[in-house]
């Protein structure tokens, strides 16, 4: 049984000795690119950083306190110090060296036993809790300190020296502010 009428309508209009693609092997072609640049982009990101670190490098295992020490090196060159100011800005960056050894040995110890805690049976969650809360309350008071060492740095500077500083604290802090 042939059917003329129901077979012209079915098939699609195309030029004579055209083939037509069908939806199924279009979607199975624009879903195998986008596999692939899927696929492509995830092992790239692999290769880069590394599974489990995701997008932010990190420190990988080096000091912190290093990098900040550099960092603040780096922005008291611009400022033309005086020797006074030179004296103050070194006694103030041993003071930084030494809270830094100093905080860093505690978070060793705090975290080594922090693990310890862990690894038991059944830990005991009310004495974790204090713990961690008395470790927030060290690091808020290191921070402290740390802020009352700038601000004691920061009254020695003469108004110029002053305004630079402000105005690189603005730039860096501008996208917090809410606008």
């Amino acid at each position: 049984m042939d059917y003329p009428l129901i077979n012209e309508r079915m098939q699609p209009k195309t030029k004579k000795g055209e083939k037509t693609m069908g939806k199924r092997k279009k979607y199975f072609i624009v879903g195998s690119i986008v596999l692939l640049i899927v696929l492509f982009t995830a092992f790239g990101l692999v290769a880069c950083r590394g599974f489990h670190r995701g997008f932010h490098p990190g420190f990988h295992d080096k000091d912190v306190s290093e990098f900040i020490l550099l960092r603040l090196d780096k922005g008291v060159q611009g400022l033309n110090l005086s020797e006074a100011q030179k004296g103050k800005y070194e006694e103030m960056k041993g003071k930084l060296e030494t809270r830094f050894k100093e905080h860093r040995n505690d978070r060793k110890r705090w975290m080594e036993e922090l693990q310890m805690a862990m690894k038991k049976e059944d830990p005991d969650v009310k004495s974790l809790s204090e713990s961690l809360k008395k470790r927030i309350e060290r690091f808020s008071s290191f921070m402290e300190g740390n802020l009352d060492l700038f601000v004691e740095f920061y009254e020695t500077l003469d108004q110029g020296q002053k305004e630079k500083i402000m105005a690189t604290v603005r730039e860096k802090t501008k996208r917090w502010w809410i606008e």
